[in-house]
């Protein structure tokens, strides 16, 4: 038997083990991610303290970070225009947060969410306006909490033959860096 049959037979069962790998996961990249929340996902929302002081933001940048900082959460850095008036005036302002979440995939909708939602940083510009927004924030990642848990940042396409067969047949999902695992069932 020649030496090149040899290590062919030999690489075989590796092969075989490495497709078959394949064949029982889906990956959802990074890139993937951010264009589904760069098109499909927009926050918009008013809140307040009547007679103190309201405030109206919207978040339409957002990119996801999976698997970088922390093993099974995904950031987010979302940014977006915010609009803050108190008796004492009215005052626009760039806003940039920083967050960390949990995802979770939910089958009958075959889409990803992110839950437990930590807010981890506030930039705002201009800078010197940011520290007043103290009283409002936990409104704002209450409300930023609930839309992540209600929107998806990424659904599974029942219109792409391989993504519309796995999913009701997930098994779970795996944070790895720069991308989501997404094992199922074969049968």
């Amino acid at each position: 038997m020649s030496t090149s049959l040899l290590r062919t037979l030999l690489l075989l069962p590796f092969t075989l083990l490495l497709g078959a790998c394949s064949l029982t996961q889906y990956n959802v990249s990074e890139s993937e991610i951010n264009d589904y929340l760069k098109n499909q996902v927009a926050f918009e929302k008013q809140l307040g303290i009547p007679g103190i002081m309201s405030s109206k933001i919207r978040l339409d940048e957002m990119q996801s970070r999976i698997g970088r900082a922390k093993a099974d959460r995904v950031e987010l850095d979302a940014a977006g225009d915010l609009q803050v008036t108190s008796p004492l005036g009215s005052q626009q302002m760039k806003i940039r947060l920083t967050l960390s979440a949990r995802p979770d995939y939910v089958a009958e909708q075959g889409a990803i969410y992110l839950r437990d939602l930590e807010l981890l940083s506030v930039k705002t510009e201009p800078a010197d306006i940011g520290a007043a927004l103290g009283p409002v924030l936990p409104s704002f990642n209450r409300s930023l909490g609930l839309f992540l848990n209600q929107t998806p940042i990424y659904r599974l396409d029942g219109n792409h033959q391989n993504e519309a067969r796995i999913k009701d047949k997930v098994e779970g999902l795996k944070v790895e860096p720069g991308r989501l695992v997404i094992p199922f069932k074969l049968l």
